[in-house]
């Protein structure tokens, strides 16, 4: 008796060990299941849908900069910069060496029109990852609007010779040639982007850039012949 006894308890010791892995596990997949619905949220632009789930994940994870860099994309694409730096600069101090991170503070230091430090955050983040085309990319905008649009287009032709499939590469890339001068290989980029209709409509914004309104005028005629339906509006 005292033998069946003793086989019961560590029994049901074991059954309890096991009961406390599945918990830990399912409150370990809760937690990522979270992280990742906010992400999708993000995704989509739906940065409001994507707030209750990362509060919650700071809450339970306050070091993991991945979720600080999350919520500071979501406080900087609602406008609310300084709240967006605090969390950039928290993920930056909980993993210096994460590229996202930086080049999350990058294009939030070139929406503040901080552009020595946004470049400081964009080369630091090529520096960490530099085969990344996107951090390429930003690096490119950020010394377009900046300014600087030789080395802009040097950058952005390094984003496409990563990844020759980065639309908005193309588009920035198309701007800068069209800020040079070089009409033919900013309409080639535009239209490599987004077809016919909207290179047309994106040169007329260039035209309209460098004051030759006759021809932007043209340019939009020309989409609209194309595409009665095309947005004429700067994208």
């Amino acid at each position: 008796m005292k033998r069946a006894a003793l086989i019961l308890v560590v029994t049901g010791f074991a059954v309890g060990c096991a009961t406390d892995k599945h918990i830990r596990q399912s409150e370990e997949d809760g937690d990522r299941l979270r992280v990742d619905l906010a992400e999708t949220y993000i995704n989509k632009r739906a940065y409001t849908a994507a707030i209750p789930f990362l509060r919650r994940a700071l809450q339970e994870h306050p070091n993991d900069a991945h979720i600080h860099v999350l919520y500071g994309t979501v406080l900087r694409e609602q406008g609310l910069y300084p709240q967006a730096d605090h969390e950039l600069t928290e993920a930056t101090r909980l993993s210096p060496t994460s590229g996202e991170a930086w080049a999350s503070k990058g294009v939030l230091y070139d929406l503040m029109r901080r552009h020595a430090d946004a470049e400081a955050a964009h080369r630091k983040a090529i520096e960490l990852s530099p085969l990344m085309a996107t951090y390429w990319n930003n690096l490119g905008f950020s010394l377009y609007i900046a300014g600087r649009n030789d080395e802009a287009i040097t950058a952005l032709e390094k984003a496409l010779a990563l990844d020759p499939g980065l639309v908005m590469a193309y588009n920035n890339l198309g701007f800068a040639y069209g800020k040079r001068g070089d009409m033919e290989s900013a309409e080639r980029c535009f239209r490599t982007a987004g077809g016919q209709t909207r290179a047309l409509v994106n040169m007329a914004v260039v035209y309209d850039g460098r004051g030759e309104k006759e021809s932007a005028a043209r340019m939009r005629a020309e989409a609209k012949a194309l595409d009665p339906k095309v947005d004429l509006e700067e994208p």
